[in-house]
């Protein structure tokens, strides 16, 4: 008898997965590496993704997403044997910086980061998954998508624009047995996420609270949490799941 929990390895499948270096990007890599997947651990922190692909028998790749021609480069040269998921999930911490005030620097550094760098995973990774006959893309939103918050005005947009190329994608490729989909995760707690913090416990712990007190589940979200949809997403266990955005938010957004 087949378990049902065998839907969710990767054996003999090539993951390609971008900010890698990061906390969520170590969790995701770890996660597909532990389900069987060959993973290569890609990062513009060369250290970092060296790091992370040690911890898990990977592979590490210097890369940054902003540079299209490096993006595609880097897919080419892991997809000769080949591809079968990418996780487009590097990305920066949103600037605070009110609509008002917003620049042109800064607007096409949020999106170079966030959008630009999905959207060249993508296209890099769209002629090998069509190669393998089908293949998956998990794409990095954020919960910024629904709640509107004020003084993040650049990164939300950036964050909405790559769940709406998620579902167009979905809907161009689904012919090719490629699933497109993307995960939204509210905030998550890392020494990157609070580095304004590092010499301020108390405050810290005041913001985490806070945080907390948003989710009806009275929880902090996980880079563990991450992980597992993104395991979910790339894994047979969705194999009719595409063009959908997962809120990972503790219930933060429900419609009230």
């Amino acid at each position: 008898m087949t378990s049902p929990f065998d839907s969710w390895r990767l054996d003999g499948r090539t993951a390609f997965v971008t900010g890698a270096g990061g906390a969520i990007g170590e969790a995701v890599a770890t996660a597909l590496a532990l389900a069987g997947a060959q993973v290569y651990c890609a990062d513009i922190r060369e250290k970092a993704a060296q790091i992370v692909a040690r911890k898990i028998g990977a592979r590490a790749v210097t890369l940054d997403v902003t540079d299209r021609s490096a993006v595609i480069a880097a897919i080419d040269s892991v997809a000769v044997d080949g591809l079968h998921i990418v996780c487009n999930l590097a990305g920066v911490p949103g600037r605070s910086q009110r609509v008002v005030d917003i620049d042109d620097d800064a607007f096409d550094a949020m999106f170079a980061a966030h959008f630009g760098g999905v959207l060249y995973g993508c296209q890099a990774a769209i002629p090998h998954l069509r190669k393998v006959g089908g293949g998956v893309i998990v794409n990095m939103s954020s919960e910024a998508i629904d709640i509107a918050p004020a003084g993040i005005a650049s990164y939300a947009v950036a964050k909405a624009s790559i769940s709406m190329l998620t579902k167009i994608l979905a809907a161009e490729v689904a012919s090719d047995g490629i699933r497109v989909n993307a995960v939204a995760p509210s905030f998550v707690p890392s020494d990157l996420s609070l580095v304004r913090y590092a010499n301020d416990p108390e405050g810290r712990e005041r913001y985490l609270d806070w945080w907390r007190a948003k989710s009806p589940l009275g929880e902090l979200c996980s880079v563990d949490d991450v992980a597992a949809q993104v395991l979910y997403l790339a894994s047979d266990a969705a194999s009719y799941v595409t063009g959908q955005t997962l809120r990972t938010n503790g219930g933060m957004s429900m419609p009230w």
